[in-house]
């Protein structure tokens, strides 16, 4: 089988035999791919510390094209995002893009756009320009809207009414605000603030003008940014029926 050249991040680790390891990676080519590192866990391993957790690398490998793990042949760094071990709030962020990436997209399933902007959002919190838990919002937002669970925040979903001034309702099954009439036929939802979901709507906004929704957050009370990151960490769970295991960081 021919060699290939992916860029990646590396997203989960684990232990194969007492000299190798599996890597979770999330490549720009090709999505999520699992690969064996023969020798990965030795002292002197031919890849070095480019399997750590979270390293931006260029990564070799044989991809199999019928199932079962690639088989990793050569790592080298592109990024190493050192400032995160210093700063937990930094790496608390970091780790959930590596959990969200891990968990949601699915193997051979590129979305190249969606790479890019957990790279940046990386750079962001080794850099320590943004909050920590502001940058994860964005980042999360931009992964809703890659895999096709764009939040509908300018309307009912249900009758198309434009939405009103004051408390609204988000429904999470329809992904979207509702009417008081149209809540009624809804299994879950959740009653937003008026701050709430207009700061949400401007962000996405943003994300589809091609701009990183730092303007919107920046002169926004931290009242209404919680509001923002709790709706946003509910909405999640609903999609992916489970809760993320780092949420309850973000939330606080």
């Amino acid at each position: 089988m021919p060699l290939e050249t992916v860029d990646a991040l590396v997203v989960r680790v684990s232990d194969w035999s007492e000299t190798s390891r599996i890597v979770t990676l999330f490549t720009r080519q090709h999505g999520k791919m699992r690969a064996l590192a023969k020798g990965g866990r030795r002292l002197r391993s031919p890849f070095e510390s480019s399997l750590d957790l979270l390293n931006h690398d260029r990564m070799v490998l044989i991809r199999k094209l019928t199932g079962g793990l690639h088989l990793l042949t050569e790592s080298s760094q592109v990024g190493r995002f050192s400032f995160l071990k210093r700063d937990l709030e930094a790496l608390n962020g970091a780790y959930l893009v590596a959990e969200l990436l891990g968990d949601w997209v699915e193997e051979n399933d590129p979305h190249p756009a969606l790479f890019d902007a957990a790279v940046t959002c990386l750079q962001d919190l080794d850099g320590g320009a943004w909050q920590p838990k502001d940058r994860l919002v964005v980042f999360e937002l931009k992964l809703l809207l890659e895999l096709g669970y764009r939040p509908e925040l300018s309307g009912c979903v249900g009758c198309g009414k434009r939405a009103e001034r004051g408390v609204a309702a988000f429904a999470f099954a329809s992904g979207g605000l509702v009417c008081r009439e149209c809540r009624r036929s809804q299994r879950g939802w959740r009653e937003l603030q008026e701050s709430c979901w207009k700061l949400a709507g401007a962000l996405v906004a943003d994300l589809e003008a091609g701009r990183d929704g730092s303007g919107e957050l920046g002169s926004v009370e931290e009242a209404t940014r919680r509001e923002v990151r709790r709706w946003l960490g509910e909405y999640l769970s609903w999609i992916r029926g489970r809760r993320p295991r780092l949420l309850g960081w973000q939330e606080g």
